[in-house]
């Protein structure tokens, strides 16, 4: 049996979103594919607009056979560990290819940059060093000293670079594919785009656009986000935390800033100085980034600040091999038979699982606290919410 693995956010999913699934499956010949998701939080340090199952039931409408959950540790790195992990979890859920979507469906190109950063000789090192210093971003810096195109420091290709990497290193027996990303660019927040983005779609909810952002959707998601929101889901926004952000930062201090991830050469006080005066998550990232430390970064950082996760719990979680596979949804039963079969860890479904960590579910009750009227409100809803099939 094939399995084909799709590492996603679908943060909401989108049209794009399903030709990707499609494509997939033709490129693969997959009887099954599989999408890994992260949950409450994304990779840019911010929550996700809908609740993970809204989104999961989503991809299943949109062509998916199952979704997965990516682990919040995972969840919430930079392009490295998000890309590691997304590839660590469809390993033990059994995947046989890996498809994934990018600006360019050049794969040897993808794979000599793959080869050539995972390698990281002396004068790669150095030369990265010297443009880091010079206040690039990572991404730009590290294409510098690659001596990469233009391209490889595009979003789908700094994904698809890492989980090149990730597949060598540990999971060779993993076939990689690609397809060529369609319509709107990553960044492009044109809601009237031809396949407008995920970026655009957001945006649209946070002008109170609701009918062009589910225009966007294949008919079938934009018929189950409708009826989420008449029940009383609130799409969520980044700023939705600021005030216990910044209660988290003025109370904890640069001793507890300095132990989150990615924070270093004496970051912690910038951000420290900066939460005495910013009144908003945004004024306080605007207030910090600089070239070197792009805002992502700072997003991720202050997400981590939020949510207490430490350098140390990340450091461990990268070293430590997939223990579980938490279902959210899939398509019919003859699915969980399959998968079940294929795993080579035990698949979950719930929170109620000594596998599934505290963390994770913590993250999701801090992400009803955004909402009002249930289930989406409900702190433990990762011990209540059953299924989705």
């Amino acid at each position: 049996m094939r399995i084909c693995g799709i590492v996603a956010e679908y943060n909401p999913f989108h049209q794009g979103h399903a030709y990707h699934i499609e494509q997939s499956r033709r490129l693969t010949g997959a009887d099954i594919v599989v999408c890994v998701m992260s949950g409450s939080f994304v990779q840019r340090g911010e929550p996700a607009v809908f609740d993970k199952w809204t989104r999961a039931a989503c991809a299943i409408a949109g062509g998916a056979d199952a979704v997965i959950e990516l682990p919040l540790l995972s969840a919430i790195q930079s392009a490295e560990g998000f890309a590691s992990g997304g590839v660590r979890q469809l390993a033990a859920a059994g995947i046989t290819d890996l498809c994934f979507g990018c600006e360019t469906d050049d794969m040897k190109l993808l794979s000599d940059i793959a080869d050539t950063v995972a390698d990281e000789d002396e004068d790669f090192k150095r030369q990265l060093s010297e443009r880091l210093a010079e206040g690039h971003s990572f991404a730009r810096a590290r294409a510098g000293a690659a001596g990469m195109p233009d391209i490889a420091s595009m979003p789908g290709a700094i994904l698809g670079v890492e989980y090149l990497k990730a597949i060598r290193r540990g999971f060779p027996h993993i076939v990689p594919h690609v397809v060529l990303r369609q319509g709107a660019g990553y960044h492009s927040d044109d809601i009237s785009a031809y396949l407008p983005s995920a970026t655009a779609i957001r945006k649209a909810l946070a002008e109170g656009q609701t009918e062009q952002a589910l225009a966007a959707m294949p008919e079938r998601c934009a018929d189950i986000v409708r009826r989420a929101l008449s029940e009383g889901l609130k799409p969520v926004f980044p700023h939705a935390f600021d005030a216990v952000l910044l209660h988290t930062l003025r109370l904890r201090g640069p001793s507890y800033i300095a132990s989150l991830p990615d924070v270093s050469e004496g970051l912690e006080n910038r951000i420290f100085s900066a939460a005495q005066n910013c009144r908003t998550r945004e004024a306080l990232i605007q207030s910090v980034k600089t070239k070197r430390y792009a805002y992502a970064r700072i997003s991720r950082i202050l997400l981590c600040a939020l949510l207490g996760v430490t350098r140390d719990m990340v450091t461990a979680h990268n070293a430590a091999p997939a223990s579980y596979v938490r279902v959210l949804a899939v398509r019919d039963a003859s699915v969980m038979s399959a998968l079940a079969k294929a795993a080579s860890v035990p698949l979950i479904t719930s929170a109620a699982s000594p596998l599934y960590p505290a963390l994770d579910a913590a993250a999701t009750g801090v992400w009803a606290l955004s909402q009002t009227a249930p289930p989406y409100d409900k702190a433990d809803r990762d011990f209540t919410q059953r299924l989705i099939i």
